[in-house]
C-alpha cells in the first residue's frame, strides 16, 4: 500500500486492496458508453476516472465535513488514478486470468453482494426511542452517571499452572502492583508490565460492572492463558457523563444492536429454510451453536460521545455491542501497543 492510499476514507480502503480489478471489469464493460465529458475527472490512457467513482468513495466516510469534500475529493482522485494505472498494467500482464486473482475477484464480489443484502435488511430497522435511550442510560450507571476513569497497572505473569495457587495467595497479600512484582521477582517468576489510563467504556463489557465495584488498589485476574494477566487499579477518578451528552451515542449504539439482531434473525431464518449439507472433513458441521454471529457494522461505525466540557477527559466510544467475556488470546482487552512498554516497576 502506497502513502497515497492513506488518503482514502477508512471505509473505502479495502477497494484498493481487494477489488481493483473489479473496477477494471466495470470500466471495460462500459467502454461502449463513454461517460459524459462533464463527469470525467481524469483520463488515464484510454480509460476514464469519473466523478461518480470519486463521489462513491467519499460517501463511504460519513464523518466527512462539507468543507473537506473538495480537498479529499482531489486526494481520492489521485488514488483512483494510481489504481487505474495498476489495473491497466495488471490486465496487460494478463493477471486478470490468474487463478488466484479470479478467486480473489469472486470473493470480493460475494462480499459486496452479501454486504448489500445485509444493508437492505437493516433499512427498515427503527431508531431507538427516547424512552429506550433513557432506559439504557439509567440501567448502566457504570458507563454514564457513575462513570470512572481508571489508572491501570497490568502484569503478564509467565507461571506454570501448578503454581497458580501460590500466585493467587501472593496476589491476596500484595498491597499493589509493585508489592506483587517484588514477590514474583523473589521467586524467579518472569513477568512484564504496562500502565494505561482507561475510562469505563473502554474496558471489556463483561468487566465494566466488576470494575465499578472495585476500589483503588484492588486487583483482578483477567485471563489465565497464554500468560496470566493481572490488573491493579492504581487509582481512579469519577467523571460522570450527562444524559444529554450520552444520548446520541446511546441511540446509535442501540441502533447497531437492532441491526445486528435483524441480520442474525434473517440469516437464521434463511438457514432454516435452506438445505445445508456439510461434506468431506466438515461432515456433521458445527450446527447453529457453532456459528459465529454475523457482524452488522464494523467497529469504526460505533458512535463517539459528544465533546466533553472543558477540563474533562477526551471523547470516548461505547463498547462493542457483542462484547463478551475475554477469550484467552485476547488478554485484558487493553491496547496491545501498551503491552510493549515497560511499567518501570521497582
Amino acid at each position: 500500500m502506497t502513502p497515497r492510499d492513506l488518503y482514502l476514507p477508512r471505509g473505502a480502503r479495502w477497494l484498493w486492496c481487494s477489488t481493483a480489478l473489479v473496477v477494471a471489469w466495470a470500466l471495460s464493460a462500459c467502454s461502449e458508453h463513454r461517460p459524459d465529458a462533464t463527469q470525467v475527472a481524469a483520463r488515464v490512457n484510454q480509460s476514464d476516472v469519473t466523478v461518480h467513482q470519486i463521489n462513491f468513495l467519499l460517501q463511504q466516510d460519513r464523518g466527512l465535513r462539507p468543507d473537506q469534500l473538495d480537498g479529499t475529493g482531489r486526494q481520492v482522485l489521485e488514488s483512483l488514478i494510481d489504481q487505474e494505472l495498476a489495473v491497466q498494467k495488471a490486465i496487460e500482464l494478463k493477471l486478470d486470468r490468474d487463478p488466484q486473482t479470479v478467486q480473489a475477484l469472486e470473493a470480493a464480489r460475494r462480499e459486496v453482494l452479501a454486504r448489500a443484502y445485509k444493508e437492505r435488511i437493516t433499512q427498515g430497522v427503527a431508531r431507538a426511542t427516547p424512552e429506550e435511550t433513557r432506559r439504557y442510560y439509567e440501567s448502566t450507571p457504570a458507563l454514564f452517571s457513575e462513570r470512572r476513569v481508571y489508572s491501570l497497572q497490568e502484569l503478564t505473569v509467565d507461571i506454570p499452572p501448578d503454581r497458580l495457587g501460590w500466585m493467587r495467595e501472593q496476589l491476596g497479600k500484595a498491597r499493589g502492583a509493585d508489592d506483587f512484582a517484588v514477590a514474583l521477582k523473589a521467586e524467579g517468576v518472569r513477568y512484564s508490565g504496562s500502565h494505561t489510563v482507561k475510562p469505563a467504556e473502554q474496558l471489556p463489557m463483561a468487566w465494566v460492572e466488576r470494575f465499578a465495584r472495585m476500589k483503588d488498589g484492588d486487583s483482578a485476574v483477567m485471563s489465565d492463558a497464554p500468560g496470566v494477566r493481572v490488573v491493579f487499579i492504581a487509582g481512579s477518578r469519577t467523571e460522570p457523563v450527562s444524559f444529554e451528552r450520552a444520548a446520541p451515542a446511546i441511540e446509535q449504539y442501540l441502533g447497531t444492536l437492532a441491526k445486528r439482531k435483524a441480520i442474525d434473525d434473517n440469516l437464521k431464518a434463511l438457514r432454516s429454510a435452506s438445505q445445508i449439507t456439510y461434506q468431506g472433513k466438515f461432515a456433521g458441521g458445527p450446527g447453529a451453536a457453532g456459528r459465529p454471529a454475523s457482524s452488522a457494522l464494523p467497529a469504526e461505525a460505533l458512535p463517539a460521545l459528544a465533546p466533553p466540557a472543558e477540563g474533562a477527559s477526551e471523547p470516548v466510544r461505547l463498547p462493542l455491542p457483542d462484547a463478551a467475556p475475554l477469550p484467552a488470546s485476547a488478554g485484558s482487552g487493553m491496547d496491545p501497543n501498551i503491552a510493549k512498554k515497560g511499567m518501570g516497576l521497582k
